[in-house]
């Protein structure tokens, strides 16, 4: 019986000595990380953080809780299970160097999405016998992810204004005032659609709504005269068109507002004559942008109205064309539609004549 016990008093006397040796360790490595800028964490074999970098709390710190606590805790719910899978088959594995590769996509109502690459990477003892935790190194690829969207879409505005480039600056401005107006709507917090990606998101996707031109017909596009009825119904397609067009871009608002800029509260526009809060929100914001813009610019067949007038007729539409809610907002900031209007004004502002669904945005 005295050996058993001396036995086992043995046992957790090399336990312990073990476990003060590896904290011991991974305190020295946490020492060579310290000052670095890339943010890095120590885990153990277990997976619970060790230590991490000020640079990662920093990277971190406005998306989770931070903390020595489980990996899995805190970055647990961006996996899904059968990908924790993968990690763990991964990090487990001799063939796969006991290391991991990743993306990981962090979201915040309040901020923009934050994508990270992630390395896992082993940490061995002293004698390089015993795995004892990982390196896990983070790199922040948001802007790489944003530019690479922005320049796919760049590549298709371009392309659609070769087809339709009598609207001078109108897809530009479109973009101005859709962030103007969502970030006063972020403000009041009322729509939990609208958060900082859903800001981000419109201020670039609002200038792609008529896309789907690039695949209408010139002589339609640029016909003087009044369209016929038939030339109108392949005018209306455009909308179905640019949803076609972007139907492989991976943020949906580009297909929302592609397809749905042209619907009316009322449930009388196009394609689908949808009413109310069937149309989606950002669909419902570029609508009162897209008119607005139209409805100041010149064209051939018009003059350009004054700011008072346009937001008189934007009050006047309010339950038939546009959201009621929305309109009551625009009543309180449209200053900075005029303001952006002047910025990015035209020097010369004429425009074939195009029938629509009202006389001001096709």
């Amino acid at each position: 019986m005295e050996k058993s016990m001396a036995a086992v008093q043995e046992a957790h006397t090399t336990t312990k000595k073990e476990t003060e040796d590896q904290q011991a360790y991974f305190d020295e490595l946490a020492q060579m990380t310290k000052l670095g800028a890339i943010p890095t964490m120590i885990v153990d074999n277990n997976l619970t953080i060790r230590y991490m970098t000020d640079s990662t709390y920093k990277l971190f710190e406005n998306y989770y809780t931070m903390g020595n606590k489980p990996f899995f805790n805190i970055f647990g719910r961006i996996f899904t299970q059968a990908e924790i899978q993968e990690f763990f088959h991964s990090i487990r594995s001799q063939e796969k160097g006991w290391s991991w590769i990743g993306n990981m996509v962090h979201r915040s109502r309040t901020l923009k999405t934050l994508y990270t690459r992630v390395r896992f990477h082993p940490i061995f003892d002293r004698e390089n016998r015993h795995l004892l935790g990982y390196w896990v190194i983070f790199e922040d690829t948001t802007d790489q992810h944003i530019e690479t969207y922005k320049f796919m879409l760049n590549g298709l505005l371009q392309a659609s204004k070769l087809k339709d480039n009598d609207t001078g600056n109108h897809a530009e401005r479109l973009n101005f005032y859709c962030k103007e107006f969502t970030q006063y709507l972020l403000q009041l917090n009322i729509y939990p659609q609208i958060t900082q990606d859903f800001v981000d998101n419109i201020s670039f996707l609002a200038a792609i709504h008529d896309v789907g031109k690039i695949g209408t017909p010139d002589y339609i596009l640029q016909k003087q005269s009044k369209l016929s009825d038939i030339e109108w119904e392949v005018m209306k397609e455009h909308t179905i068109n640019g949803a076609l067009i972007v139907s492989s871009y991976p943020i949906a608002m580009a297909k929302e507002i592609t397809l749905s800029h042209h619907e009316r509260w009322d449930g009388s526009g196009y394609p689908f004559k949808l009413e109310g809060d069937m149309i989606p929100l950002s669909a419902r914001i570029v609508a009162i942008a897209d008119v607005y813009d139209a409805l100041r610019m010149k064209r051939a067949y018009k003059e350009e109205r004054t700011h008072k007038e346009t937001v008189n007729y934007i009050i006047e539409n309010a339950g038939i064309h546009f959201d009621p809610q929305l309109v009551g907002f625009f009543e309180k900031i449209h200053p900075l539609f005029d303001k952006v209007w002047n910025t990015l004004k035209d020097e010369q502002q004429t425009e074939p004549a195009m029938q629509t669904g009202i006389p001001t945005a096709s």
